[in-house]
């Protein structure tokens, strides 16, 4: 059972979200495909069309840290693990854990992880709901974030409000960005004001500072942008600096995107990190001409709108040495890469292709979360 923590939040205890460029011991990911309970329909093709992302995401992680899979069966991970035996992993540095899963947004559903001074780590769990939309989700995998913390053994703390780990962007210092649609929304937090958001964020993150963006309506995001989120910041702008942010840019007045990127960037020029420094401002373009998903999406609610999809090339995951992007075919693509690149020059650009799962409102940072290294472990 996790070590479950009540009387005290975080922040007196000393604990704050570190920035992902900081070092890591493992990336968490749950793995696509079958499950029990049959919420979704169609999973072996579902499971067919993403296997070969997380097999090449895999691939690039374990050789600079440890992959901790979530999986739903013993026949599961023996394909898995076959299949990656057959490749070359070293397995050494892929572990599974079986437990009941619905969907493979990890980001979303499992812990966000904290350090205190001391090299400790702790984990925090922040009520999944399936984002507002899909309860049902929700209870299916509002055990994760505490499942993950009683396999590694560490505390949990259980935040007093809803939010997701796309939701939060932090530059490790002391200030976190956000949308105000995706965690100032009723579908998440009713009745909660802005301040008592923020107050719980302070106690649970370890931040002082706040940017927050304006995000997108819900019908907006589902029937037009091909988001569920309600405009999660992972793909809007992410912190490459105590004072440096990367934010998604387009040219095209008539990508439907524009209106919002353009509030956007008035609220990031208006803005200061914690130490009341403005910030550095680098647009990351979009895929030109925007990505369009292939057929019927595996997510009702964003099937039943366009086929654009909300593809971002600031839904990379940073690692230790090596920084995965999407790519998605697009001429924008190695534009994308340089630029990150240029701002991380001591770490490895790594494409890995995602619009199939781009297509279902998500990318490489949506799918995995990052633990950080324990100090005292060496």
């Amino acid at each position: 059972m996790a070590n479950i923590i009540k009387n005290r939040t975080p922040a007196q205890m000393g604990f704050r979200m570190p920035a992902e460029w900081e070092r890591q011991d493992a990336i968490w990911l749950q793995w696509p495909g079958t499950h029990p309970s049959a919420i979704i329909d169609d999973d072996l093709l579902y499971q067919m069309k993403m296997e070969k992302t997380w097999m090449l995401m895999s691939w690039a992680l374990h050789q600079h840290v440890q992959v901790c899979i979530l999986i739903n069966n013993e026949t599961q991970r023996d394909h898995v693990s076959r299949s990656m035996e057959y490749f070359g992993f070293d397995m050494n540095n892929i572990k599974f854990h079986i437990t009941k899963l619905v969907d493979v947004w990890h980001r979303d559903t499992g812990p966000i992880f904290l350090t205190d001074d001391n090299g400790n780590i702790a984990a925090t769990d922040w009520n999944f709901n399936g984002w507002g939309t899909y309860p049902e989700w929700g209870e299916a995998e509002g055990h994760i974030a505490k499942t993950v913390a009683e396999i590694i053994d560490v505390a949990v703390f259980t935040a007093p409000l809803i939010t997701e780990g796309g939701a939060i962007e932090v530059n490790g210092s002391g200030t976190l960005m956000a949308t105000r649609s995706s965690i100032i929304n009723n579908n998440r937090n009713p009745g909660l004001s802005q301040e008592q958001i923020e107050q719980g964020l302070r106690a649970y993150l370890g931040v002082s500072h706040f940017i927050w963006l304006s995000g997108a309506p819900a019908e907006i995001c589902e029937q037009v942008l091909g988001d569920g989120t309600d405009y999660h910041v992972d793909i809007a702008a992410r912190f490459v600096g105590k004072n440096k942010v990367l934010y998604a840019w387009t040219d095209d007045h008539k990508d439907p995107r524009y209106p919002y990127l353009t509030t956007h960037l008035e609220e990031l020029e208006a803005a200061t990190n914690e130490s009341g420094e403005p910030l550095t401002l680098i647009p990351l373009h979009l895929p030109a001409g925007g990505v369009y998903a292939i057929g019927g999406r595996h997510d009702p609610a964003l099937d039943s709108g366009s086929h654009f999809t909300d593809a971002s090339y600031l839904n990379y995951l940073i690692t230790n040495d090596i920084i995965l992007i999407p790519a998605f075919g697009n001429a924008n693509d190695v534009l994308a890469q340089r630029v990150l690149a240029k701002c991380f020059p001591d770490r490895k650009i790594i494409p890995i292709p995602v619009v199939s799962l781009t297509a279902e409102g998500g990318a490489i940072h949506c799918v995995t979360q990052q633990q950080p290294t324990i100090a005292n472990q060496g």
